[in-house]
């Protein structure tokens, strides 16, 4: 897998999940863009739910917009209906009616860019729903308006439970705004792109060139000699997470000197394979690397 952090250009904020009236939102779609715009996003997908919300009909001054929506198809472990997000299609997709994930997942992903799986845990999705499961580049690791509403945004054990059985998925770091409560510009995704157009960032993110937060910013991280050195904005906390048993690694360990961490040298053992990066701040929020392999 890439490292976002040594690629060629910049990192823009963005938000791959929202919500307008052309659904059940609060903002028409020119105020959701609006709003993201003036809160200094880069980009933004307007996702309503089984319905394509026109990007090219948008007033968006300099906000890259990327076509979206969010689909309901198939039927995981507990009977519970999934919910999709894909990502770059041309029309809205109609998926033919199906209980079936990997039938619903054959069905979207020649027909958009990309897709992930929205809010696992929200879901009360299982990894044995996800496992095996192909068509799709990811999942969200974070869902802001899962956290503000239910205290279930943070789907990090799931995303474990699949990289233990070597599921290598990207986390995706979004809003899910609907606006009617405050769920909006709590959740983020960070690409690296060379330029600031829509194709940049579909390759960016295919290539994995991206991270998620909900708070903190990361500059970089190197992983060579058994050891990861991560560069952040001001944290509490730095997680080495591997998935096996017992794996892993945190500043927590140096209590002796307590944070906050800018920059930190933690050691990576033989077998953690692969690895992420949390970096947690002082009100808890995180920040989440893709995977990254060690060996």
């Amino acid at each position: 897998m890439t490292n976002p952090f040594k690629a060629e250009g910049e990192f823009i904020k963005g938000n791959l999940h929202t919500h307008t009236t052309n659904s059940d939102g609060e903002f028409s779609p020119q105020q959701a863009v609006d709003h993201y715009r003036e809160a200094g996003y880069g980009f933004l997908a307007l996702t309503d739910h089984n319905y394509l919300t026109e990007p090219e009909a948008l007033s968006t001054d300099g906000l890259v917009m990327l076509p979206g929506e969010e689909l309901h198809q198939g039927k995981g472990e507990l009977g519970q209906v999934h919910h999709l997000v894909a990502i770059g299609m041309t029309e809205h997709i109609e998926i033919p009616p199906t209980d079936d994930l990997q039938e619903a997942l054959d069905y979207i992903a020649p027909r958009c860019r990309f897709a992930f799986i929205a809010h696992p845990y929200w879901t009360s999705m299982t990894y044995m729903d996800i496992l095996g499961r192909t068509g799709f580049i990811g999942i969200e690791v974070f869902n802001f308006t899962c956290e503000a509403g239910i205290g279930r945004g943070d789907s990090g054990s799931h995303w474990d439970q699949l990289l233990a059985r070597d599921r290598i998925l990207y986390g995706f770091g979004v809003d899910d705004a609907h606006c009617h409560y405050p769920d909006s510009l709590g959740g983020w995704t960070m690409v690296k792109v060379s330029e600031r157009t829509p194709e940049a960032l579909y390759e960016a993110i295919l290539a994995g060139n991206f991270y998620a937060s909900s708070g903190p910013t990361i500059e970089d991280v190197t992983i060579e000699a058994n050891n990861v050195t991560v560069r952040c904005s001001p944290c509490q906390a730095v997680h080495v997470i591997a998935p096996g048993a017992g794996q892993g690694t945190t500043t927590r360990r140096l209590a002796r000197d307590g944070g906050p961490y800018t920059q930190v040298t933690l050691p990576v053992g033989e077998a953690w394979d692969p690895i992420r990066i949390e970096c947690v701040d002082e009100r808890g929020r995180k920040a989440w690397t893709n995977p990254f392999r060690t060996r």
